[in-house]
């Protein structure tokens, strides 16, 4: 799992490195990314979720295409109070807390449909998501933590800030990491919000 680690840091340092090169110019977003857990993530934490931040770089390969990558991490929680548990005669009580941390690490591409200063677009990522959960009942909890491959298509709009080089960016994207040997699959509905830089 290291070398999944390795590969992944060095494709989002060269798709970084891509967009400088690129022939017009490009785009970054730094985005506040809020979540919305999704199938079998929300039986393990259905709440929705401001914690997150996000940032990727974009750069031209023509006039509608971009290449880039992205870095991000969002964080879920939940507090369910105190609770008792029983089972095969044991009986637990204690408060339960559950938290999902997820860093995904990904090359993304993107279609934008205008050519004025709105720039709607389409795009996906792929790559590497680091995830960890823990399961708290009391001061024990189990942990589960993993590489896992996720791809994140997503819809989007940058819209500039009167004729300036920034604005704001709003996008909603589906995250989704594949289950692992020992882990499960991850999911959420992502709503990202921030400042947009066109260079």
């Amino acid at each position: 799992m290291k070398k999944i680690k390795y590969i992944s840091i060095l494709v989002l340092l060269l798709s970084f490195g891509f967009s400088g090169y690129s022939q017009g110019g490009g785009i970054w977003n730094f985005q506040w990314a809020m979540g919305l857990p999704l199938g079998s993530t929300s039986d393990f934490i259905g709440q929705f979720s401001v914690r997150g931040f996000g940032i990727d770089g974009r750069g031209y390969v023509t006039d509608r295409i971009t290449v880039g990558g992205r870095a991000a991490w969002n964080t879920f929680y939940e507090n369910s109070g105190w609770v008792t548990e029983s089972s095969d005669n044991i009986t637990i009580n204690g408060y339960k807390r559950r938290y999902i941390n997820a860093v995904p690490l990904t090359v993304n591409s993107h279609y934008y449909f205008g050519s004025g200063l709105v720039l709607p677009y389409i795009g996906v990522g792929l790559g590497a998501y680091y995830i960890e959960t823990r399961d708290f009942m009391g001061i024990y909890y189990l942990r589960e933590k993993a590489w896992h491959f996720g791809v994140a298509p997503e819809v989007g709009v940058v819209i500039p800030f009167g004729n300036s080089n920034t604005g704001i960016n709003f996008a909603v994207k589906y995250n989704y990491a594949a289950k692992t040997k020992d882990t499960r699959e991850i999911s959420w509905l992502e709503i990202d919000l921030g400042i947009a830089y066109v260079f």
